[in-house]
């Protein structure tokens, strides 16, 4: 009995109640501390965060706009040089008059003519004659004929580019004596296997023969014929009546 009054006054010295209040005291202190250190660390956590963000809508940001004042551009400026004579050439003059709707033709472009068709050239003696094919033969007339094609006007003067004389040109007693005739289709082509002309109805290539007439040459705008071995042209397209 009295050892256990021994114990409840020993509980209840002062002692004993000093230590009890400094060890609630020290447990106070450290969860205070431990508070402030978790604050500290969310505090940095969202400041650091902040950051991270802040520099991501820097290099995200759109380029400024810039304004109508900033666009325009200083007008360039320029200087006038040095007057400069113009100097006109002096071209060659020559005796070839050309027409203003001629072609130019230079001496490469020249037709090469053979010495058989300057022969051929040279039996005309005036265009109201025919040409006699006893002198010329029908192949030499033929072949001049188609060296001149070759270089005709391409504007469409292809009548001047032949050496045979019109039908109406010559003398009267030989045009009665050409059957007149119908002048229906005329087709031109490089090709002398797909010329033909239409006379009367007949369709007709170079080397046949029609009423007595020869077909000899086909050309680009006319025909040229032979009657009694006397060769003239007729143009494309135009029927013939005898006078």
């Amino acid at each position: 009995m009295s050892s256990v009054l021994k114990a409840l006054k020993n509980q209840s010295s002062p002692l004993v109640q000093a230590t009890t209040d400094v060890s609630i005291q020290t447990a106070k202190a450290t969860q205070s501390r431990f508070g402030y250190a978790v604050i500290a660390v969310i505090i940095f956590v969202v400041a650091g965060a902040g950051a991270w963000l802040l520099m991501q809508w820097l290099m995200a940001a759109p380029e400024p706009v810039k304004t109508v004042t900033e666009m325009q551009q200083p007008a360039p400026t320029y200087q006038l040089g040095p007057i400069a004579p113009v100097i006109t050439p002096k071209w060659p003059t020559s005796d070839v008059i050309v027409a203003a709707d001629q072609p130019v033709v230079t001496e490469s472009q020249q037709p090469v003519v053979s010495a058989a068709q300057q022969q051929a050239q040279n039996t005309v003696v005036n265009s109201n004659q025919a040409i006699d094919l006893s002198q010329v033969s029908p192949e030499l007339l033929s072949a001049f004929e188609s060296a001149l094609n070759e270089t005709a006007n391409p504007a469409g003067n292809q009548r001047a580019a032949s050496v045979v004389p019109l039908l109406t040109q010559l003398n009267i007693n030989f045009q009665r004596t050409v059957p007149s005739f119908s002048y229906d289709g005329h087709q031109y082509s490089s090709r002398a296997q797909s010329r033909w002309v239409e006379l009367s109805g007949v369709r007709l290539f170079e080397g046949e023969r029609f009423q007595g007439l020869s077909v000899l040459t086909i050309a680009p705008a006319h025909v040229v014929l032979a009657k009694d071995n006397q060769a003239f042209q007729q143009p494309a397209l135009e029927d013939w009546t005898r006078p």
